[in-house]
């Protein structure tokens, strides 16, 4: 496991790869609360752009979340995501995707108590044929006491 110590700005890791499946999709379309036909209905999907039914976009957001907290470079003195500074939806996700995260520490800041302190990080989800899905920066909060 990893500290806010242990990282710096320039260190860089990958997440353990995760499929994303039809089953995947469903649950999170139905917990969500996704009404859009673009994810409720295959034909009307089918028949859009994509060809198929897409993840929204939020979906990988919190898949992402669980693949970086699975990178074991996380550990219990993580507060946890405070923010996203930029996020941006390149390409769309499909069941049978494999999703893995790549990661950048960019900046690290103390707090003036030195309580606490937070990494600003890039995070790069790609498919199994390197396809960028989305580019975002989240900041993370630590306790340091």
């Amino acid at each position: 496991m990893g500290t806010f110590d242990d990282l710096s700005p320039g260190d860089t890791f990958s997440t353990p790869s995760r499929a994303f499946t039809s089953k995947d999709l469903a649950t999170l379309v139905s917990i969500g609360g996704y009404t859009h036909p673009l994810f409720t209905d295959a034909a009307f999907a089918a028949a859009s752009p994509f060809g198929n039914t897409p993840a929204p976009g939020q979906a990988l957001l919190l898949l992402m979340g669980g693949l970086v907290e699975q990178s074991g470079k996380l550990d219990r003195s993580t507060i946890g995501l405070i923010g996203f500074e930029s996020v941006r939806f390149a390409a769309p996700a499909f069941p049978g995707d494999t999703l893995t995260v790549h990661v950048a520490v960019k900046d690290k800041e103390r707090s003036k108590s030195g309580r606490r302190g937070s990494l600003l990080m890039a995070w790069q989800c790609e498919n199994g044929h390197g396809e960028i899905l989305v580019k975002a920066e989240a900041t993370m909060l630590f306790r340091l006491d």
